[in-house]
């Protein structure tokens, strides 16, 4: 795939956060068409509980039902970008199971996207959960 270097403007901020608004609508739909189109082949998901995930494992668990997303609703984001390069940090109210792993509650993410043909895909995302001090 063809890399794009652009500069860093407000508008490709406000891409990088479209592309998120967009993969997060899908996953809360169970959109894997839709999902295809913000994350990358080669994503990689580690989970609240640490579990590596690839984007076969993520699709094959939506496909078979033990993974569904039932609230995730992004708040705090801040956003930087380095060449085609963009990091979102944030953090969700979210309520999601994987098979046995539920989660529930708050977590903090921090999610790579890289510009491949002028589109924004995941290609990395680690997630923590955060716990009332």
């Amino acid at each position: 795939m063809e890399n794009t270097i652009h500069s860093d403007t407000p508008d490709l901020h406000a891409s990088l956060i479209a592309a998120h608004h967009y993969r997060l609508n899908a996953l809360l739909h169970g959109d894997l068409d839709a999902l295809r189109k913000v994350v990358g082949e080669d994503m990689i998901y580690v989970s609240s509980f640490g579990k590596a995930h690839t984007r076969a494992d993520v699709f094959a668990a939506f496909q078979a039902g033990t993974m569904k997303i039932e609230r995730m609703q992004s708040y705090d984001i801040s956003t930087r970008i380095y060449g085609g390069v963009g990091i979102l940090i944030y953090q969700a109210d979210t309520k999601m199971t994987n098979g046995d792993d539920v989660v529930k509650g708050i977590t903090k993410s921090t999610t790579v996207y890289e510009m491949r043909n002028d589109n924004w895909l995941m290609i990395s995302q680690h997630q923590s959960p955060v716990t009332a001090e």
